[in-house]
């Protein structure tokens, strides 16, 4: 049984389903693997415009680390998988396309840190997200404290960290993690109507607007203005910045992507 579930639920649309649902789709390294394959697959692949990831059933999205993999003072291979995990995390993140996570249930750990890697995040009212790696006596390793606190602000990352509190999906909601609350019937469906409002933006666009949003948070604002002007200009140039100018004049719909 693949522990990477692949389905192109309508064209231009792929969802990646993290399949251990008898773990609650925890973590191990052969599903880090089909998870960093199917994640190249759709980055290379042009019909891919938009991608969704969920969790397996009805009790939890990724429900953080398969514990049973640290056991044992394994330094080697404790970090080894440590640094694996960062590294497809980030690539996740810059990914230049939009990720939606569509969050039911428990989102723990490493779950909740690729969902922190995710372009927007759709949530359940049943979600339960955090961070509770210190009452293991460990830490998170795969940017979940800073990706959190930028995302959240410091005394909110805070609760969720020192305190090892739990999220619930209107938490998450109020607090700007999750773009929308669904009823949990209605989280699929809403997750894909994000992917499916994703498909009229331009390809290049996206992935410029993506890398402005997560490199120009960091930089002094007149920095970031000016590397957004950069990024106009160039996109102005650009075949589907034509395209956009001339498919509104002319009153139809834009067709993207071609050279």
């Amino acid at each position: 049984m693949a522990l990477i579930e692949i389905d192109d639920p309508q064209p231009g649309i792929r969802r990646l389903t993290f399949n251990r649902p008898e773990k609650l789709n925890a973590l191990s390294t052969p599903l880090l693997h089909e998870f960093d394959a199917a994640l190249a697959a759709a980055a290379s692949d042009a019909t891919v415009r938009a991608l969704i990831l969920r969790g397996a059933g009805d009790r939890a999205f990724v429900a953080g680390a398969d514990i049973g993999e640290y056991a044992g003072d394994r330094r080697e291979a404790f970090i080894a998988y440590q640094m694996a995990a960062r590294a497809l995390f980030d690539r996740l993140e810059r990914l230049p396309k939009p990720v939606i996570a569509a969050i039911g249930g428990f989102a723990l750990g490493g779950g909740f840190e690729i969902a922190l890697c995710c372009d927007m995040i759709v949530v359940s009212e049943n979600a339960r997200l955090g961070l509770p790696e210190g009452r293991l006596g460990l830490c998170p390793g795969g940017g979940g404290t800073q990706r959190l606190t930028r995302a959240v602000g410091r005394y909110a990352a805070s609760e969720i960290m020192l305190a090892g509190w739990r999220i619930d999906g209107r938490r998450a909601h109020q607090l700007g993690l999750a773009c929308e609350l669904a009823a949990p019937e209605a989280l699929d469906d809403a997750a894909i109507a994000r992917a499916r409002a994703c498909l009229k933006i331009a390809p290049s666009a996206q992935a410029e607007m993506k890398r402005l949003i997560r490199e120009g948070v960091d930089a002094p604002l007149e920095t970031a203005k000016s590397f957004e002007q950069e990024v106009l200009f160039r996109l102005y140039s650009g075949a589907d910045g034509q395209e956009g100018i001339d498919a509104f004049l002319g009153k139809r719909e834009p067709q993207f992507g071609r050279q």
